[in-house]
């Protein structure tokens, strides 16, 4: 799931965990862990991007290298409040954080005044927050005991990599046994009816004293909420599978395999790709439609004149890897070849054009003939966010059909 939805999962599995003893401590605390397995983006600057991309929700999402990291963070941390300057810590930390924070606003993108404005407001907030926190006389050392911190971080870290789980992006929960990525295709990697009640009850939590009854009682309605609502996604996974069957044996398609998963931002609209020996079957449903049917479309299978290449290339069988061989290529020159994941839909409810398929990669050949992967090509981020925005809202409200008379089935 997306940064945000992990730091509010984080915190409220450490508040449900420790808040009673140590109030908003857990909270912050459990914000962090719960993102610390994202960071292994960090990899983007030290290595191939074929390798980050086999990295990412890898090792640092993998049950049993997060339980040991539970045992040494938890040490850490109470270690750490045993220091008789352990406040220090708080304070330094805490400064340089948010110090980064306000810089990276600042000069993130094209500079202006109002980036420069608000990367020092977030500086001076900070600050001012820092000094009434730490100077106040009432401040004392957390009364959690080192068995407290160690439950809280292994609760907050096992429950990052099982909620990646359920979004079509996976993860490799298994690893060092297995680098199967596990993912159940239910929900969205950024669902705002997920995210959003639960971050309400988050908050009306930090204003209750951590002795107050109240505290315990909001947090638990977050948690229930987020996980109905996941219920609610799997319910519609089991809806949409049926719905997808019956569409391709209707178009009398003889599919060798399917997968279906929600376009990102909700769970109303779904897209489905069956597979059969020489092409594959590209649709959409929304709950909204009218008829209860995927209009689907054929995409001809694109491959290597050279088949056996999928077999030997390094950088091929990566991705065919993480593609879950649901992929196209096409060489648009003698230098250059697109490499299209064909899971995750497209930025703007037309499969029609091969470029419309959110996850592309941007390949090169060497002059030994090997696959080299450039760069990863345009994203949702990098794309116009109006129009696809437009174009995925009205195709969630059933309009928009993705309909070309040349393809249709």
């Amino acid at each position: 799931m997306d940064s945000l939805t992990q730091i509010v999962l984080g915190a409220a599995v450490a508040e449900a965990s420790l808040g009673k003893k140590i109030g908003n401590r857990a909270m912050v605390w459990g914000a962090i862990a719960g993102t610390l397995p994202d960071l292994d983006v960090i990899a983007n600057g030290f290595m191939s991007p074929v390798d980050a991309l086999a990295f990412h929700r890898g090792p640092t999402h993998s049950a049993l290298y997060l339980f040991i990291t539970s045992f040494i963070l938890g040490w850490a941390v109470f270690r750490m409040y045993q220091l008789p300057y352990h406040r220090w810590f708080g304070i330094i930390g805490w400064s340089i954080l948010t110090s980064a924070i306000g810089l990276i606003i600042v000069f993130l993108g094209t500079f202006s005044l109002g980036k420069l404005i608000t990367g020092l407001s977030v500086i001076l907030l900070s600050a001012w927050i820092i000094y009434k926190r730490y100077s106040r006389p009432s401040y004392s050392r957390p009364s959690a005991d080192l068995r407290d911190w160690i439950t809280m971080f292994l609760w907050v870290l096992i429950t990052h990599p099982i909620l990646d789980c359920f979004t079509t992006y996976g993860t490799q929960i298994l690893l060092p046994f297995s680098d199967h990525r596990v993912a159940f295709n239910n929900i969205a990697v950024a669902d705002p009816l997920y995210t959003l009640p639960f971050l309400i009850c988050l908050i009306i939590v930090m204003f209750y004293p951590k002795e107050d009854h109240q505290r315990a009682v909001w947090n638990r309605r977050g948690l229930i909420i987020s996980c109905l609502y996941m219920g609610l996604t799997i319910f519609n996974k089991t809806r949409i599978n049926t719905i997808f069957e019956n569409s391709i044996s209707r178009a009398g398609i003889e599919a060798k395999r399917y997968t279906t998963s929600p376009t990102i931002l909700n769970n109303v609209l779904w897209s489905g790709v069956a597979e059969t020996d020489s092409a594959y079957y590209y649709g959409t449903y929304s709950f909204f439609d009218k008829e209860k049917i995927f209009k689907l479309n054929k995409l001809p299978k694109s491959r290597p004149e050279n088949p056996n290449v999928l077999q030997t290339d390094y950088t091929l069988k990566i991705l065919r890897w993480f593609s879950d061989d649901y992929f196209n290529m096409v060489e648009k020159n003698k230098d250059s070849i697109e490499y299209f994941d064909l899971r995750f839909g497209t930025f703007r409810m037309k499969s029609t054009d091969p470029d419309q398929f959110v996850f592309k990669f941007n390949l090169t050949k060497n002059s030994k003939g090997e696959y080299i992967l450039k760069n990863q090509g345009e994203r949702p981020r990098d794309a116009n966010f109006g129009e696809a925005f437009s174009a995925l809202w009205d195709r969630i409200l059933g309009i928009g059909l993705d309909e070309d008379p040349s393809k249709k089935i």
